[in-house]
C-alpha cells in the first residue's frame, strides 16, 4: 500500500507556507487533530480527576482516553501501573 505523503502533509497546518519547519522533539509542528484536541481539553470545564463533579468527570474521561491511546500505540494494556525501576 503506497504512503499518502501529501495526506499526511495536509494534517500540518505550518507546512501550507511551503517551507520545511527543523524543530526539535518538542517542537510546534503538531498536526491539526492534536491541537484541536489540546483546545478542547484547554476551554473544557474540567478539573482534578474525580466522579464527583461534571469538571471531575471530564478530567477523569481525558486521562482515560489518553491512557488507552498510548496503549494502542505502544500495544500495552491501558490499566497496567507503571513503577520506576530501581
Amino acid at each position: 500500500m503506497p504512503y499518502d505523503v501529501e495526506a499526511v502533509r495536509s494534517h500540518f497546518p505550518a507546512l501550507k507556507a511551503g517551507y520545511a519547519h527543523f524543530d526539535g522533539p518538542g517542537g510546534s509542528q503538531v498536526p491539526d487533530v492534536v491541537a484541536d484536541a489540546v483546545a478542547r481539553t484547554l476551554v473544557a470545564p474540567i478539573a482534578n480527576r474525580g466522579r464527583v463533579t461534571a469538571a471531575e468527570r471530564t478530567a477523569d474521561v481525558v486521562v482515560v482516553a489518553a491512557r488507552e491511546a498510548m496503549a494502542d500505540l505502544l500495544a500495552a494494556d491501558p490499566g497496567a501501573s507503571c513503577s520506576a525501576a530501581a
